[in-house]
């Protein structure tokens, strides 16, 4: 499944034309990273849900071909269902086996494969309902905001529990294996959220696996940020970091997708829209 119902604001005033997961990083809409990313790991059936700019995202996603993806859409048009909820309502769509979660609006090449081998060892083991990706390395280092710290035991597998909220530490970026039975006890058509209804409890059940990665991953969830983003996915192109699979797309990507987009130095303009960036660290 592709989480892109957000509201998206924090990259107001942008968002108010276009919904976040079409916001174009490299001339590519952010959601197509993820989309890609699933197909390349052999998936072949994926799930979108849908809220802000309804209309623009269903445009979108049918008149575009992913290749053997099959895109089925799930609407939250009328009530934003939260970030546990969402999934909740698309479970029919999702089917009984184990599925992968990305973000719309994050760019994350993360393992999938090695993920889908790690969520079965530790279903094996541990019964866990959840392997979630934990950010390391490259990424942890690279960190220009606060993420809440996950508490993880290398010897067992599991998460343990949570840090304080700060900089240059491991955290969950957002791209998970679920069993669908973490999500079937919440209230189906009502608004829930992952951390305390769905994590917390999996938490205290010793049931949430990880997988440490030092994949790229850049949040675009801000002007400031998807300014730096557009930067940072120039430097992966540049020194050959991207997987041949993106390389293709981007080589054929569409600069004026979604508006006439132009990226200075210290700003972004979308058509006729113009956001100064002051500082990055601070967003």
């Amino acid at each position: 499944m592709v989480l892109a119902a957000g509201l998206g604001t924090r990259l107001r005033p942008f968002t108010e034309r276009i919904p976040k997961p079409l916001i174009p990083l490299h001339g590519v809409p952010c959601i197509e990273y993820a989309l890609l990313s699933l197909r390349a790991a052999g998936v072949d059936e994926v799930v979108v849900n849908l809220h802000a700019h309804p209309g623009q995202m269903r445009r979108y996603l049918d008149s575009h071909a992913f290749g053997s993806l099959q895109v089925s859409l799930s609407d939250e048009s009328k009530l934003l269902l939260g970030s546990a909820g969402g999934i909740r309502h698309a479970l029919p769509l999702l089917g009984k086996r184990p599925f992968f979660s990305m973000n719309a609006d994050v760019l994350h090449l993360a393992p999938l494969r090695d993920l889908e081998k790690r969520h079965h060892e530790l279903r094996m083991r541990h019964n866990v309902l959840m392997t979630l990706v934990l950010a390391s390395g490259e990424v942890v280092e690279g960190q220009v905001g606060e993420y809440r710290e996950i508490m993880a035991d290398d010897s067992t597998g599991l998460v343990e529990g949570f840090g304080e909220k700060k900089r240059h530490v491991p955290f969950f970026t957002g791209t998970a294996v679920f069993e669908p039975e973490a999500f079937r006890h919440l209230s189906l058509g009502e608004p829930s959220e992952f951390v305390p209804e769905v994590l917390e409890p999996a938490l205290r059940a010793g049931r949430v696996g990880f997988l440490r990665s030092d994949a790229p991953w850049i949040d675009i969830g801000s002007p400031a940020l998807w300014h730096r983003a557009e930067q940072e996915i120039r430097r992966l192109l540049d020194s050959g970091r991207l997987p041949e699979f993106l390389i293709r797309r981007l080589k054929n990507s569409d600069p004026g997708l979604g508006g006439r987009f132009e990226l200075g130095k210290k700003q972004i303009r979308l058509d006729d829209t113009v956001h100064e960036i002051e500082d990055f660290r601070s967003s």
